[in-house]
């Protein structure tokens, strides 16, 4: 077994930090998405309740999800 230097080590941690980091932001990034277009829908159709924006984020949140999964399946 080769001995690996002290700056050797931590590349492989910082570039899975970085690479499940954005996994978390790009789900963020997709929830955010879908409530401000949901509540621009909502008040553009002048609705009382906010089932625009209800629906668009748990869609946007659903394909952000199997997205994730597909990328992490990749990954394996």
């Amino acid at each position: 077994m080769s001995q690996q230097s002290p700056e050797q080590k931590p590349k492989p941690a910082i570039k899975a930090v970085a690479k499940y980091g954005g996994m978390a932001f790009q789900l963020l990034g997709a929830c955010l998405a879908g409530v401000f277009i949901g509540r621009w829908l909502d008040a553009k159709l002048q609705l009382e309740r906010p089932t625009w924006a209800v629906f668009l984020t748990i869609f946007f949140m659903v394909g952000s999800l199997y997205s994730l999964y597909r990328q992490l399946l990749r990954d394996a």
